[in-house]
């Protein structure tokens, strides 16, 4: 059936003001949640868009594995960021609307908002405490377990500012280490980095720089690289960490074009967002501007390709149940607002 369907349309581009590919096939169907309808990179199917209505459930044939069904988490979001799961519930923010929303497995709501913050990812801090990095601010806010703001940081312990704090991940002794991007512009100067926050929240020191847009970020499964994507690079580099949680001497650890065949929409920008280890010890890679979660092992191998319906996939995260449910955010637009998006459950 697969290859029937297929035979059956013809890829096309589409303007960059609408999703950057489509299958244009005999039903006419629309290539992007439109009007009540989605569309399946894939498989064109005609589907309602409510909260969770499940829209498709694809056989991964080519990669050999099992089905695997994909279900829309919030199909009205605003540029979101950051999945989180979190006592029971889902944690995401909405960059565009300057938000965190919660979902519950039935509806989303609004958990926290601050204005000029673009926030952009979340993590775990002190027991109870959540870390907000606010990229458009360029600084980080402490949230107690209620959600109030207890703290917030914009400069390292050497009174640098941040600039476009975008990622986290954990250390493994209490303290974060996050991405401060730079300038998202290809021609601008390579100021990306890499700083490291102590688990007592005193010390804030820049643990690597000149990364060409550092995104994403993890500690690999040994515990003794850190991982991080250099988006406009379109590479992964990793760094050896030291016993006091500074980084030694980089290498490139992956070029996604080495990893996936490219897809044919892709451009200058096109490159490595978020990234996390998964519980079944491999990567988990959202390539911005190609619809898709690369999953690659540790022998630098990709596993297999998870698709969705927004070209601007910016990060992934894993369910209670660990990687065989994956959350998955992007945007049908990232340049200009209000920047719609979708929040994804993928499940295998």
């Amino acid at each position: 059936m697969l290859r029937n369907l297929q035979a059956s349309c013809e890829r096309r581009r589409v303007s960059r003001k609408q999703m950057p590919w489509r299958y244009d096939c005999a039903q006419q169907l629309p290539a992007r949640v439109l009007a009540g309808t989605t569309v399946w990179p894939e498989v064109p199917m005609r589907v309602p868009t409510r909260i969770l209505v499940p829209f498709f459930v694809l056989c991964l044939l080519r990669m050999g594995v099992a089905c695997a069904r994909v279900d829309v988490v919030d199909a009205q979001a605003s540029y979101p960021e950051g999945p989180m799961w979190d006592q029971g519930r889902l944690l995401y923010v909405e960059y565009a609307a300057g938000d965190i929303k919660t979902w519950d497995g039935k509806q989303s709501r609004i958990y926290w908002r601050r204005e000029h913050c673009g926030p952009n990812a979340l993590i775990h801090f002190r027991h109870d405490h959540i870390l907000v990095a606010c990229y458009d601010g360029n600084y980080l806010v402490e949230l107690d377990a209620q959600g109030k703001e207890v703290a917030t940081i914009s400069r390292d312990s050497s009174g640098k500012p941040f600039v476009g704090p975008n990622d986290f991940t954990a250390d493994g002794h209490g303290g974060i280490y996050f991405s401060a991007s730079g300038v998202y512009d290809i021609k601008a100067p390579i100021t990306g980095g890499v700083l490291h926050l102590s688990a007592d929240g005193r010390d804030t020191r820049e643990v690597a720089g000149t990364i060409h847009y550092s995104n994403g970020l993890t500690v690999s499964k040994d515990g003794r690289h850190l991982l991080v994507a250099e988006m406009l690079a379109g590479r992964i580099l990793s760094f050896p960490i030291q016993a006091d949680g500074t980084l030694g001497p980089r290498v490139v650890w992956a070029r996604l074009q080495d990893l996936a065949p490219a897809t044919p929409h892709e451009d200058a920008y096109n490159g490595p967002d978020g990234v996390k280890l998964g519980s079944d010890g491999n990567y988990y890679i959202a390539q911005n501007g190609s619809g898709r979660v690369l999953v690659v092992n540790e022998e630098k191998k990709l596993v297999r390709i998870i698709e969705v319906p927004t070209p601007y996939v910016t990060n992934v995260a894993s369910g209670p149940s660990g990687p065989d449910t994956l959350y998955i955010t992007g945007a049908f637009e990232q340049w200009k607002p209000p920047f719609p998006g979708a929040v994804y459950r993928w499940t295998q």
